[in-house]
């Protein structure tokens, strides 16, 4: 699996930290990716005809969204000084999580990489309302940059269920390694896998016993065996617990689909817990994943190349 077109989605045109800049820049310039970075914006002020003027609705968000370009291009210059291809782009469309999905479906970028916006305990940022909506309905990989740490001796670890316990399908589990793959090699990271031992796995095994197939998914991806980790308890827990023992720079796990109505979920993995995990979180979608997001937007206006 190889990344080569990334796109950065930013909720607000306020500056991007320091930190955080350099993990977008490490990640791109390591996977030789070009960096989309996109801004969706609606107000229904602006839409009012007179606004800004008496040109009209169209004129006046062209010149809305012309105004949020420019800004964007400021950061985009400091990147591409750093070498890294960047295009920037902003669309008038709500709501904004919408918005970004069909910037994603128009693009086609391999990774999204989500802007959370809500404050969190010291040293990691909550996620928003829209990032658990992009959980739901982004059909491509996202990583959300939850914590304030540096890419340096990352530890990358990946939560996987080859025994099927948690109703996930097994083709996620690879969707998963192979994107926790293409990080690890990307940043030089350490890989684990992690596992959730349910009730009825621990009838069979000793708490020091691990599965065959766990180990043969290990193999497979060159994990070594000390790598590999296995907690009892319902998910959600056990990955809390594993978490705060191993510290990782980012976690790996996948969303199940289960319906056009109920989107997509993190299985058994509760939101309260995704929240609160002190790390970066890159969420990984079963092949076939449909978005039920509609491609055409009610609320676009039409001004040309302003709204790539």
């Amino acid at each position: 699996m190889s990344w080569s077109r990334l796109m950065l989605a930013i909720p607000s045109l306020g500056e991007i930290t320091p930190i955080k800049m350099g993990k977008i820049l490490k990640l791109a310039a390591s996977l030789g990716a070009q960096l989309e970075i996109f801004h969706c914006i609606y107000d229904g002020q602006v839409a009012r005809p007179g606004r800004f003027g008496t040109r009209g609705a169209h004129e006046d968000i062209r010149e809305f969204i012309e105004q949020r370009r420019q800004q964007l291009e400021i950061t985009a210059a400091r990147m591409r000084g750093r070498g890294i291809r960047v295009c920037t782009s902003v669309r008038w469309d709500y709501p904004t999580h919408e918005g970004i999905v069909r910037q994603v479906l128009r693009h086609k970028p391999d990774l999204l990489i989500a802007g959370t916006t809500g404050e969190g305990q010291p040293g990691h940022l909550h996620l928003s309302r829209t990032d658990f909506r992009l959980i739901e309905t982004c059909p491509c990989p996202i990583l959300f940059m939850k914590t304030r740490r540096p890419y340096s001796d990352v530890v990358i670890a990946a939560a996987v269920d080859p025994m099927l316990t948690h109703e996930k399908p097994a083709a996620l589990d690879r969707e998963i390694l192979e994107s926790a793959c293409t990080v690890r090699d990307a940043l030089c990271a350490r890989l684990l896998l992690f596992h959730a031992r349910a009730a009825q796995e621990d009838a069979k095994q000793t708490e020091k016993e691990t599965d065959p197939q766990l180990l043969a998914l290990a193999r497979r991806y060159d994990i070594p065996r000390q790598r590999v980790h296995v907690l009892p308890g319902p998910p959600a827990e056990a990955l809390a617990r594993f978490a705060d023992r191993q510290i990782p720079d980012i976690i790996v796990m996948g969303a199940i689909a289960r319906s056009r109505l109920r989107r997509a979920l993190i299985g058994h993995t509760a939101e309260r817990v995704l929240d609160s995990l002190a790390c970066d979180v890159l969420i990984v979608k079963p092949p076939g994943f449909q978005t039920p997001v509609n491609h055409q937007s009610t609320h676009h206006v039409k001004i040309g190349a302003l709204s790539a």
